[in-house]
């Protein structure tokens, strides 16, 4: 009988460990093999100085620079994948006229990689490195002591949201599009485990501490495979944090409701505010409803 149970238990375990392995494998080669080609509608016209700023690898970090005169604050815009330094004028195009000068940085190894894996589409440190190199420069050229907001659209979002915690001149993030990358593993966990997953031990619907599991299990083998780290949205958002803005489409199908939901839920408090877009997709909000996405970002600074 002894002998059952121990053969038993050694059976489970040895399951346990085999799936483990094969699994976290699969989710993270899905996430690390898609193919992302964004569909992208620039501005014929973009407003802005050329400049190149210097990183500590000596790289240079395209920009565009609208200063606006007698401004005493300034935003640094971060694009979406896919996109370009231009790309501000899509979202932040009336920032100027409120008396903010305006860099716009231009992350083009996202763009590179675009046309070849979903490595483009994830955040990375190696984006948040590159962003607050942008903003040291912000107050080298315009003052040490000038406030500084964050913008950034869908990755850049992200990307925006990390900086903020590693730079005190950053006083507000506006995030629209805000992710989660373990958010959308979990989804396809939930969608695909049930066809993939052999033999099936639950049926349609997995227990979250398996789901957990296994996301975790496939952010850090993402990690170790592509020899990235990726930004952790979920830790940040429970930490404190300069005043957020999170802007989502309602018809989101990247970011869906559910997803906008989880993050609201990380952190209830008055240094986070939540808005949704009436009829708005993933990166379509300034497009569906311009005028409440004005007020919206201009009510939100006004408080701070």
């Amino acid at each position: 009988m002894i002998i059952l149970l121990f053969s038993m238990v050694v059976l489970v375990v040895t399951y346990m460990v085999w799936a483990a392995f094969k699994y976290t494998r699969m989710i993270a080669n899905i996430f690390v093999s898609l193919v992302y080609r964004p569909s992208m509608e620039l501005p014929s016209v973009s407003r802005g100085e050329k400049v190149s700023i210097l990183d500590s690898s000596d790289r240079e970090i395209e920009a565009l620079l609208v200063e606006a005169p007698g401004a005493s604050r300034a935003v640094v815009f971060c694009h979406e994948s896919g996109g370009l330094k231009e790309s501000w004028e899509k979202y932040a195009y009336f920032l100027p006229d409120m008396g903010y000068h305006l860099l716009s940085i231009d992350f083009g190894n996202k763009r590179e990689e675009s046309v070849k894996n979903s490595l483009s589409q994830w955040p990375t440190q190696e984006d948040v490195k590159r962003l607050l190199t942008a903003v040291r420069w912000v107050k080298k050229v315009l003052g040490t002591e000038i406030p500084i907001l964050l913008f950034g659209v869908s990755n850049g979002a992200d990307i925006a949201f990390a900086a903020s915690f590693e730079d005190a001149s950053v006083k507000a993030v506006v995030a629209d599009g805000l992710f989660s990358m373990k958010e959308i593993f979990r989804d396809y966990i939930r969608k695909w485990a049930p066809v993939l997953v052999k033999p099936n031990l639950f049926g349609e619907d997995y227990p979250g501490w398996v789901v957990n599991l296994f996301t975790s299990l496939g952010f850090w083998y993402s990690q170790r495979q592509s020899g990235r780290r990726f930004v952790d949205v979920e830790s940040l958002m429970k930490k404190t944090h300069v005043p957020l803005l999170m802007i989502h489409g309602e018809t989101d199908d990247y970011v869906p409701p559910a997803h906008q939901k989880f993050l609201a839920r990380l952190r209830q408090s008055d240094d986070l505010k939540s808005v949704v877009v009436p009829g708005a997709g993933h990166n379509q909000s300034v497009l569906a409803g311009r005028k409440s996405y004005e007020k919206e970002i201009i009510d939100f600074l006004g408080r701070i």
